[in-house]
This record gives C-alpha cells, sequence and structure tokens, in this order.
C-alpha cells in the first residue's frame, strides 16, 4: 500500500510539472506600431487597447463571437426601468495584481477621473450620480437613457483602475489592473513586457510572460517570424502574404477588418474650412487605384462615414465617385483658383504613402498642390492630439466599432465649454464642431424604436455626406502571420486583439 502510494505521489508530481510546462514559457508579438502611454484613459490607440487587455479588466465585455454584453470584472447587473440607472456587483476577493483589493470605489473612482479625460469623457458624460452602499455594488444614474451605455462600459478606456495606486503615482499607477497579466518591463521604441497574474481569480494564464516588440518596418517583422525571432508578426505587408502562405512552418490569419481608412481634414484650416474644397478632394480621390496600388487590391472602397457592419450604416450614402472634372467644378465654387491651395498631408505607413502619392498627383491635375509628410506613427499621433491641431490632411483609420453612438460621437462630436464655445471630442481628427450634428447625435443615443433609431443614424450618415468633414477610402483584412503551432488568441476585425489566452502548446 505504501509502495503504491509512493508511485501516485510520483506520478502526481510528475503530472504537475508537465502541466505547468505545457506551454512554451514566452511568446513574443512583432508589432507595428509602439506602446506610447500605459493610462486606460489616455489613448484610443490599437497597440495601447492591446495592452490594457492584458493588465486590466473592465466592468463588462463584448462576446467576440455574438456582439451580446457578457460579465467582466462585474459578475451580473441590473438596469431600472427608465434605462438610467444601472446596478453592477463585483464579487468579493477581486484584486489588483499587486495584490491589493479592487473595490467598487475603485470603479467610482475610475468613472468619475475619466471626466477629466478627452478620450473617455464622452463615454462617461450622461453620468450624473455614482453611489457605493458596500464594496461589492456601484450604482450608476444617467441623465438620460443610454442605448448604449454598457457598450461605452465595455470599451478598454474605461479600463478599472486603483484608487490607491492612481492618487499615489499619477503616472505608473495606472498602469495596474486586474487583469490577468501585469507590466514587467517597458523600453518604450523597443519593447513591452507582461508576465501573468497567478492569482487571478478566473485561472492563470497558460503562456507565462507575452513580449510586444517593436518592429517599425513590415519587411523587418516577417524576417524576424521567419527566423523565430518572434512567434507573431502583426501586420504583414500585402504584398509579402505569399511568403507566409507558402511556409508550412507559418500560418497566415486574414480576418474582414472593420477599420475604416479615411483622409483627415482639419476642418478650421484655411481652405479646407470650405465644404467645396472639401468636397474637391473627395472627388479627385481615387479610392479603387489607392487599394489596388497599396494594398495589392486586398480592400474594399468604402463611402460611409462608420465602420462596417456597424448599426445604422446607411446602404443608400451618397458616394463621391471619382471625377476629376467634377472636383474642378467644386474647387471653382470654392472661390478659391489653380494653385492658390497647396496642403501637407501626414502619413506614417508605408501603404498610407503609396495612397498619398496618388491622391498627390489627381490634386495636381485640379490644381491644388499636396505634400508629403512622413512621420513615425507616435509623432503622428502625437500631432493629431496635440491641442495647437498643427496638420492639415493625414491618413488616418478609426477602428472602433463597438457602438455607432461611440463612432459618430467620438468621430465628428464635441462638447460644450464653460465659455459656451464647441471643442472638438478627443477622436474628432476633423476637428469638427457643429452644435446641429451634436443635437442629430444625441436624439439618436435616446431613440429606443430601433427602426427609428436607425433611420436617425442613415440621417446623421446623409448630413455628414454634405458637409464632407472627411473622405472615408476603405476597409480591407487584418493580416497576421504566426508560427503554425500558435493558438488560443483571439483576432478581432478592428485588430486590437486579444492575448490572453494565447499559446504555443
Amino acid at each position: 500500500m505504501k509502495k503504491t502510494v509512493v508511485v501516485l505521489s510520483i506520478i502526481m508530481a510528475l503530472f504537475m510539472a508537465m502541466t505547468a510546462y505545457a506551454s512554451q514559457d514566452t511568446i513574443t508579438i512583432g508589432v507595428a506600431n509602439d506602446i506610447t502611454t500605459l493610462d486606460p484613459q489616455a489613448s484610443n490607440t490599437d497597440a495601447n487597447m492591446m495592452a490594457f487587455t492584458l493588465t486590466h479588466e473592465t466592468l463588462v465585455q463584448i462576446d467576440p463571437e455574438t456582439g451580446d454584453i457578457i460579465p467582466g470584472l462585474a459578475d451580473s447587473w441590473e438596469v431600472s426601468d427608465d434605462g438610467k440607472t444601472f446596478t453592477f456587483h463585483i464579487p468579493s476577493g477581486v484584486t489588483f495584481t499587486d495584490g491589493t483589493p479592487c473595490t467598487a470605489n475603485d470603479v467610482a473612482f475610475t468613472y468619475t477621473i475619466a471626466k477629466d479625460s478627452s478620450f473617455a469623457n464622452a463615454k462617461v458624460s450622461d453620468i450624473v450620480d455614482i453611489q457605493v452602499p458596500d464594496d461589492n455594488t456601484v450604482v450608476i444614474t444617467l441623465s438620460r437613457a443610454n442605448q448604449e451605455f454598457l457598450l461605452l462600459m465595455a470599451h478598454r478606456g474605461m479600463s478599472i483602475m486603483s484608487e490607491k495606486l492612481v492618487t499615489a503615482d499619477k503616472t505608473e499607477g495606472p498602469w495596474v489592473g486586474t487583469g490577468m497579466f501585469s507590466v514587467e518591463n517597458w523600453v518604450p521604441g523597443d519593447y513591452i513586457s507582461f508576465v501573468r497574474n497567478e492569482n487571478y481569480r478566473g485561472g492563470a494564464a497558460p503562456t507565462r510572460r507575452i513580449v510586444f516588440k517593436l518592429f517599425k518596418e513590415a519587411s523587418t517583422r516577417l524576417i524576424a517570424l521567419q527566423t523565430g525571432e518572434i512567434d507573431v508578426c502583426v501586420d504583414p505587408a500585402s504584398t509579402d502574404l505569399n511568403y507566409i502562405k507558402d511556409d508550412s512552418k507559418l500560418k497566415l490569419i486574414q480576418v474582414p477588418n472593420v477599420v475604416m481608412i479615411y483622409i483627415a481634414m482639419q476642418n478650421d484650416k484655411p481652405g479646407l474650412d470650405n465644404v467645396h474644397v472639401r468636397k474637391a478632394i473627395a472627388y479627385a480621390s481615387n479610392k479603387e487605384d489607392m487599394i489596388f496600388a497599396a494594398l495589392n487590391d486586398e480592400g474594399t472602397v468604402h463611402n460611409n462615414y462608420i465602420n462596417a457592419g456597424q448599426f445604422g450604416l446607411n446602404p443608400d450614402i451618397h458616394v463621391y465617385e471619382y471625377d476629376l472634372d467634377k472636383a474642378a467644378e467644386e474647387l471653382e465654387l470654392s472661390g478659391y483658383k489653380p494653385g492658390d491651395l497647396n496642403f501637407k498631408v501626414m502619413v506614417d505607413k508605408e501603404f498610407k504613402k503609396t495612397a498619398a502619392l496618388i491622391l498627390q498627383e489627381d490634386l495636381d491635375t485640379i490644381g491644388i498642390g499636396l505634400e508629403l509628410e512622413e512621420l513615425e506613427t507616435a509623432a503622428l499621433k502625437g500631432r493629431l492630439n496635440d491641442a495647437a491641431l498643427d496638420y492639415e490632411l493625414c491618413l488616418y483609420q478609426w477602428t472602433d466599432a463597438d457602438g455607432t453612438d461611440f463612432t459618430v460621437r467620438n468621430m465628428y462630436g464635441s462638447f460644450v465649454q464653460e465659455d459656451g464655445t464647441l471643442k472638438k471630442n478627443g477622436s474628432n481628427r476633423a476637428n469638427l464642431k457643429d452644435a446641429k450634428l451634436n443635437e442629430m447625435i444625441d436624439e439618436a443615443l435616446v431613440e429606443i424604436d430601433p427602426a427609428k433609431r436607425e433611420q436617425d443614424y442613415f440621417e446623421i450618415e446623409n448630413y455628414l455626406d454634405e458637409i464632407v468633414p472627411i473622405v472615408p477610402l476603405w476597409t480591407s483584412f487584418v493580416n497576421i502571420g504566426t508560427k503554425a503551432e500558435v493558438e488560443g488568441a483571439v483576432w478581432m476585425p478592428t485588430a486590437k486583439h486579444d492575448y490572453r489566452l494565447i499559446q504555443i502548446p
């Protein structure tokens, strides 16, 4: 009997050892964009959002398969009959990755400071009261029924932070969340590494360590994948996809994306403040040629002002077909003559540069000058986010497709300042400040009838089409190259991939 017990003990020990090392210890992901902040309320970029997914949690989540709202940090919630009061229940025993408790007070703190964030304030603007009856309950009251409030709370920008840590250190305090990983090392411009939270209440992640390694050039990322330096290559060049397809050691993942590539036009800049100039640029944008040259023809023309697949996408939107004669007519209507206008367009990727060169040639044909300004991604985003708004045109992208209100409010909305003037919302790259549009957005948000609400968004798109704050260009595919053995990641059509369960068995 004693011998049997010893043998069983040895077997169990071996089994536990094998289980502990069932997955490769470290997975390295080659990324195209650098992490710029670890404060969830300080950025909307894809790279940062993927980091927040590892380190933090939101009250609720969106099921990537169904789009339904499912539990996150909160395991349950109730909504009042008038749709204005949400009561969330936080399970007992939740801790931040540093071991300190997470309570309903931390939720209240996170949502309160969000009102001071240009990136997060639009998500909490309807909140008029937050009550914490006990450590496990938070009651949030809105000024109006908001049909997308839970979607907003699932956004990574609403990740729950520690009141104690953020109050003590506003720089590094926001880094710590209740997620499956914590930050290990961060060398901006090089890499950031995360180690798993062994005490995560839902069970530890299968991979101990995840590294985001920056490779600015797509070709360099692909070589790193081929040589085994990295396990995942994010966003390989479209011209290099066949190299991945033809390599038996690698796997190509392609997800139809909802990312809208567009031309941002700073609507307050001289020339661009004229709607006819903006229409001239729209008519001079040869979207099909851009897709062919910049994406190796792997893309789809996009004419709407919200993302593909979003609720309220207008199927009958007016289209600014490529037409240089109409572009010239619009320029004449603007009062400007050929040769009067010269703009700069910011680009940060080779494919965007290719598209901008096509636009440059067509604008030159109608007498508008266009100079390319090539910047690193971080520098480009810094210019867009700087209060000076010192830019004219930019090839950019909108990747958030969770809620239509969030899209139109952030891309085109503004809010009233204390002096009564309008100020753009955080991701409003057009710097559009339009009181009529704000009213249309607010009306759509509270509309209970889905059919009427859909029609409201049709009308919003039609209005945007009249004033042309941006020029939508295309959607394409999210491309990822991986080692053949990689599994467990959730590849998102927004390109904000979820690596929490990634592993190489």
